[in-house]
């Protein structure tokens, strides 16, 4: 059994033992808390965003799957926060970490309450609240924008803005399909952000599509800017989680 297949075997264990889900959430908050105070990082980007969404009564915050680990500690407003969690274990993980950070979840992903979930997005987006979207999981390809995104912004007219962060001396998880990068303790690094987006209420498929791609390009290009940086090579966009019974 490779490490891919064990790993999976292993959340489907501890899927079934809340309390060790939630230990290792805290262990990973911990490491989070940790690493963000003791390095040293750019954050002007966050700051940006909180201005925006003080004039609009909300918005919309989105990061690629890669680069989520650390964006909790960065985000210190206290406007509430709410974040779409997959409901399955390593999900479970994610929300124990997020609520360290007083970030609360939106339970759903592609096949579990997706409607219910987008619902309730839509609810709380309209009632001022800001939302974290991670758009390319949870099996990529990684730093490709879902078109949800888009509609979420088309339905509310909240601004968009995309993050994104690199550190010197990062660990890279390259096993993986998302490149998952993790910083060092007393580390140092930047965070970037896109410009703002605004989608028309009455943008058509067409248009819907042009600003997908023109955001995600520019998501994109930052990450590249801020790895270059910070010397983190060789973090592509398009991988995709091999399918069961691939190589």
């Amino acid at each position: 059994m490779n490490l891919k297949k064990k790993f999976k075997h292993f959340l489907r264990y501890i899927g079934r033992m809340p309390l060790l889900l939630n230990l290792i959430g805290s262990m990973a908050g911990a490491y989070v808390w940790l690493a963000g105070k003791s390095g040293r990082y750019d954050v002007r980007g966050i700051r940006e965003f909180e201005q925006l969404i003080a004039e609009h009564n909300g918005g919309i915050f989105v990061c690629w799957h890669g680069r989520a680990l650390m964006l909790p500690f960065f985000w210190s407003n206290p406007r509430p926060m709410k974040a779409l969690v997959s409901p399955h274990a390593d999900g479970r993980i994610i929300a124990r970490l997020l609520r360290m950070f007083h970030i609360f979840s939106i339970d759903g992903s592609s096949d579990r309450n997706a409607r219910g979930a987008a619902l309730e997005i839509v609810k709380e987006l309209n009632s001022g609240t800001v939302v974290s979207l991670i758009s390319d999981g949870p099996t990529g390809p990684g730093m490709r924008l879902n078109k949800s995104v888009i509609y979420f912004a088309q339905k509310t007219g909240k601004p968009v803005m995309g993050f994104t962060y690199s550190a010197k001396g990062a660990k890279v998880l390259r096993r993986n399909w998302d490149d998952m990068l993790i910083p060092p303790l007393f580390g140092e690094g930047v965070v970037r952000g896109t410009k703002p987006l605004f989608v028309p209420a009455d943008a058509d498929e067409a248009e819907m599509e042009r600003l997908r791609a023109v955001f995600e390009a520019e998501l994109n290009a930052l990450t590249a800017e801020a790895d270059e940086m910070c010397e983190v090579k060789g973090i592509v966009p398009g991988h995709e989680k091999k399918k069961k019974g691939g190589r």
